[in-house]
């Protein structure tokens, strides 16, 4: 199975991280993508995870294969350099084609 979960608003961020975390325990075989933009790719900088406490969750996501993407365009809007990301998100030109794309090639689609 292929999923992709798409995170935009930072509100949505801890349903998130719980569908990846009951995914990944259902199934660790599936392919799964945790997509981000809008303001939601600040979440995932070295600095905030650690202040929230989620560099572990986002570790094992990486241990089991779990792809975090983030928008070239949000980072830019925000002002984020791809250096303060936490090690192993993968930087996407573009968050609104990596998302139609990723349904293009049959994810399923999660929007928590």
């Amino acid at each position: 199975m292929k999923i992709l979960i798409h995170v935009n608003q930072p509100e949505r961020w801890e349903i998130a991280l719980n569908n990846v975390k009951n995914i990944i325990a259902m199934d660790n075989t599936s392919t799964v993508e945790l997509a981000l933009n809008g303001e939601a790719p600040a979440l995932v900088t070295t600095a905030i995870l650690a202040q929230n406490k989620h560099t572990d969750i986002i570790n094992n996501f990486v241990r089991n294969n779990v792809i975090i993407t983030v928008c070239h365009h949000s980072l830019v809007n925000l002002n984020i350099s791809p250096k303060e990301l936490f090690e192993g998100i993968e930087v996407v030109p573009s968050g609104a084609y990596e998302i139609a794309l990723r349904q293009h090639q049959g994810f399923g689609y999660l929007k928590p």
